[in-house]
């Protein structure tokens, strides 16, 4: 066995591309949400 230690390295991402993933992925689950809101009120007749 070998006494060395596996370097590791961090790799740090854009607050910009973070903030862009989140709207890519947050716009369509809100818009389904609000229909999913919308629907269920009709359907239980508020």
């Amino acid at each position: 066995m070998s006494d060395r230690t596996p370097v590791t390295q961090s790799v740090t991402t854009s607050p910009v591309v973070v903030a862009l993933a989140w709207l890519v992925v947050g716009t369509p689950l809100a818009y389904g949400l609000w229909q999913t809101i919308l629907k269920a009120a009709k359907l239980f007749g508020s």
